[in-house]
């Protein structure tokens, strides 16, 4: 049986250049594919602490209400809001606590504050094309059109169409990875201008 990998176990592993490559090829529904593994991480992570509360008061998994004042249900929306937040503002503490998982947790949180901050490098870069590049990259990407009906919207040729969009793609994906060079590997830098002085 196949093991499917997920985007953000992907990402995590990519290089600066793969992790560009799949902001652009997600570059739709980006946002909803971090926010929806967000919130299943969250589900997951309530799911921990329940089950490791459970143990440690020994019980058996059959739940027993005690009291006619707690809300259960209300309880657990409010934890899953209250550890998706935490794991959207990166706040390791709130969200992990009581996680049976944390290092595992820990670095899928990472990577899914990597992954807003470099598709917002991303955007950046296409958001500063000239429109007409802009609006062909955009077709492409955004509304997933083929390059034979840009083509036929603009007179020109599909080989024509896919050169211009592949040459947008390499100015956007080199604008972006100067960024993400910044980024990733600033402490590198401080150290090779500090040796250098």
């Amino acid at each position: 049986m196949a093991v499917v990998q997920s985007i953000v176990d992907k990402y995590r592993r990519a290089d600066i250049d793969t992790r560009v490559d799949i902001i652009l090829r997600n570059y739709a529904r980006f946002n909803k594919l971090v926010d929806g593994y967000e919130k299943c991480l969250s589900i997951v992570i309530r799911n921990e602490r329940e089950h490791k509360r459970r143990r440690e008061n020994g019980e058996l998994g059959v739940r027993v209400q005690t009291s006619n004042i707690s809300d259960v249900t209300a309880n657990t929306a409010v934890e899953n809001v209250s550890i998706q937040e935490a794991i959207h503002e990166g706040d390791y503490n709130t969200a992990l606590k009581g996680s049976e998982e944390y290092f595992i947790h820990r670095a899928e949180i990472k990577t899914l504050l990597d992954m807003r901050d470099d598709y917002e490098i991303v955007c950046s870069q296409v958001e500063s094309l000239d429109d007409d590049e802009r609006i062909f990259l955009e077709r492409y990407i955004v509304e997933r059109e083929s390059f034979f009906t840009i083509a036929d919207d603009v007179n020109l040729s599909p080989e024509a169409v896919k050169s211009r969009i592949k040459r947008t793609k390499k100015i956007v994906k080199e604008g972006a990875m100067l960024f993400l060079e910044q980024k990733y590997f600033s402490d590198e830098v401080e150290i090779e201008l500090k040796i250098g002085a």
